[in-house]
């Protein structure tokens, strides 16, 4: 195992200044100690040197004075701590750029983009293609860093005022797009409609992919033991993830952010560390302000009780940031994980439900579906793992799924052939299928092919219901015979797109479409048709079972979070799918609960996520008398808590053992030993 992978670490990435270079290492080296940090990452090169490069266009701090970089991994590593070199190859400052065009970005005008004397360079030009693999050369054979963080690895078509500059059209991209595709021409939007733009989607990826790779094995050739992290999973080591706020961002923040991320990477890719960072500033244009000290510390708690890593991010150092309120949290939070940190490391999941997340869905603009599904299944304490969507055409998708009693597919639109085998496989055998949306009814590029392609769906044909106002889709006495929840509602809305879909024989429908009805004046307020169009259609295949919902229902909850609309989603898993927890939690919807286990104990987490109030995050209002029972085969020998010292008393009775918690402030772990 690489240092990496034997426990989550506690790293602070302190981005430098040029004029930090000058700063006292000594107190530097104290302010990381005061966190209780084990890992420091910073830049030590590529849009600025940090230590006396002798490359002709790699551009040297003016402010060094020394070997900066030298002496600080000589501290870091006298302290037994482990230090992670930051690289930026996405821009060049203008000495080194400009008398270099063809190492250059150019926009849709044909222009280049200078920012603050830094220039975009392209991912297909020489300066990232061969001279940042010098620069990478250079510093691993230098100095013995123990890790190595790329950052915006990519095509960059925005600078950091948000400004857009299209997709490059430089000549390095149009010979190397014609080389890989055949097509004469780039495109000129990113429109996912046109062939040529999902030509070029795929040819992004692959080269992008495979100019990491070339950075990895120059690196890994000098010293395999360096660690490589990086925001992608191909040839990473440490898979970075950030909690960051926008300042142009749809509103409220997205609360279960560092869940997602280290869920998504944990449930994916095994044995892969993630850091995810909870990013200290709000903003680009806002650097030297903090966001709320409470959504700090959430984040830092959800990497935590999911067995991330702790990663905290400035801009500049410790020392000298202006807005420090959130200090005290952050080193809380850090010198417990330093205390227990062994209770978080080689966590395996006790969730037997999985969630995949859509990479597709950026290509529609929008992750509500996926946020919808994940508030309700976390405010109703349903334990759930997240797979990233491309292990659905992975040869491993067998074996991952095997693990589970349902799988979740959130409005995932584009699937390849070998992902709608895998899945119907999965059903086929056993399992059981929630799917919404237009799942699996576009091809593995997002071309739409008119048809759901998961057999297990239990759909013939389907015509396309566009967005109304108006409609609804009636729970009927029928249904509530089998939806339990529903004795006081009869009707939930409908405002989005739906598929009116035709069932294949054996199918069942459940709810009945409400096409469309007036709404005012409130003299006209009365429902004059009701069609059987399912909102809700059950199946089964083989020996398992489907239930799929043809419409948004994760994104309507995302968007108003109205009570209808949970309900529904707990009622296909619970009442249709016969979904129960090994896990039951008595607590309100602000408790997200984890339930992991270790070397022979089981670790329950609750995370308190009240305290958001609109765009506010304030201190977690403190929640009272949580109760948790979980099946087990024999009594434990002992049930503790880690925040809250000590034991806490249980009852087991018939397999099952209680306990309670009083008061839950951010949060707290329960360990069951025996």
């Amino acid at each position: 195992m690489g240092w990496w992978q034997q426990k989550p670490m506690r790293l602070v990435q302190t981005n430098l200044r040029e004029i930090d270079a000058m700063l006292d290492i000594d107190e530097y080296m104290r302010s990381l100690e005061e966190f209780s940090a084990n890992v420091l990452l910073f830049n030590v090169g590529g849009i600025v040197a940090n230590y006396p490069s002798a490359l002709e266009y790699h551009y040297v701090n003016p402010n060094l004075k020394d070997d900066f970089v030298g002496k600080v991994i000589e501290r870091v590593h006298e302290k037994g701590m482990k230090f992670i070199a930051r690289f930026d190859f996405s821009r060049l400052n203008e000495k080194c750029a400009l008398p270099n065009p063809d190492w250059l970005y150019r926009s849709v005008e044909g222009e280049i983009v200078n920012y603050n004397g830094q220039v975009h360079t392209c991912v297909n030009g020489y300066y990232q293609q061969e001279y940042s693999l010098q620069i990478l050369q250079e510093v691993a054979e230098k100095y013995p860093i123990d890790g190595i963080f790329f950052n915006m690895h990519g095509y960059v078509t925005h600078d950091y005022s948000y400004n857009y500059y299209g997709i490059c059209q430089c000549g390095s991209c149009q010979k190397r797009f014609f080389e890989y595709t055949g097509n004469e021409r780039l495109p000129l939007k990113e429109d996912p409609n046109d062939p040529v733009f999902r030509d070029y989607e795929k040819f992004r990826t692959d080269t992008v992919r495979e100019l990491f790779l070339k950075r990895v094995e120059v690196v890994k050739r000098i010293n395999p033991h360096i660690a490589v992290c990086n925001y992608t999973h191909s040839g990473t080591d440490i898979f970075r993830k950030e909690s960051n706020t926008g300042i142009n961002r749809p509103l409220p923040e997205w609360n279960y952010s560092a869940t997602e991320n280290v869920r998504t990477v944990r449930g994916t890719w095994n044995g892969m560390a993630v850091s995810n960072s909870a990013v200290h500033f709000v903003d680009y244009a806002m650097r030297h302000t903090a966001v709320s000290p409470y959504l700090t510390g959430l984040r830092l708690a959800q990497n935590l009780v999911n067995g991330g890593w702790l990663d905290y991010y400035v801009i500049g150092t410790l020392i000298n940031q202006d807005d420090r309120l959130c200090f005290d949290i952050v080193k809380d939070i850090y010198r417990f994980h330093h205390k227990h940190e062994d209770y978080y490391a080689n966590l395996e999941s006790l969730a037997e439900v999985c969630l995949v997340v859509p990479e597709s869905s950026s290509m529609y603009g929008s992750k509500d579906e996926l946020k919808g599904i994940m508030r309700i299944l976390a405010e109703n304490h349903v334990q759930y793992d997240l797979l990233h969507d491309s292990v659905l055409q992975s040869p491993q998708i067998n074996e991952k799924l095997s693990r589970y009693k349902l799988l979740i597919l959130a409005d995932q639109r584009s699937m390849s052939d070998k992902a709608v085998e895998a899945v119907d496989r999965f059903v086929e055998q056993g399992g059981k299928l929630l799917a919404t949306g237009f799942t699996s009814t576009c091809d593995g590029k997002g071309h739409p092919l008119g048809r759901i392609r998961l057999h297990s769906v239990g759909v013939k044909e389907f015509d396309l219901k566009p967005q109304v106002q108006g409609a609804y889709f009636r729970i009927r006495e029928e249904d509530k015979a089998r939806l339990q929840g529903f004795e006081c509602i009869d009707l939930v809305y409908l405002y989005g797109e739906a598929l009116e879909c035709k069932l294949e024989n054996g199918a069942k429908g459940l709810l009945g479409l409400i096409p469309s009805c007036m709404f005012g004046p409130p003299e006209k307020c009365y429902i004059t048709e009701e069609t059987d169009t399912p909102g809700l259609i059950y199946n089964r295949y083989g020996k398992g079972q489907s239930a799929y919902i043809p419409w948004g229902l994760g994104a309507h909850y995302e968007k108003l979070s109205n009570h209808g609309h949970s309900r529904l989603l707990m009622a296909a898993l619970r009442d249709v799918l016969g979904h129960s927890e090994l896990l039951q939690v008595a607590a309100p919807p602000l408790v997200e609960v984890s339930y992991y286990k270790g070397t022979s104990r089981r670790l329950v987490s609750a995370v308190n996520v009240s305290g958001q109030l609109g765009t506010a995050f304030h201190a977690p209002i403190p929640l009272r008398d949580i109760r948790f029972s979980l099946q087990a085969d024999s009594e434990p020998s002992r049930v503790y808590a880690l925040r809250r010292t000590g034991n806490v008393p249980f009852v087991y009775s018939e397999g099952q053992v209680t306990f309670s918690l009083d008061e839950l402030d951010l949060f707290e772990t329960f360990v069951i030993e025996g």
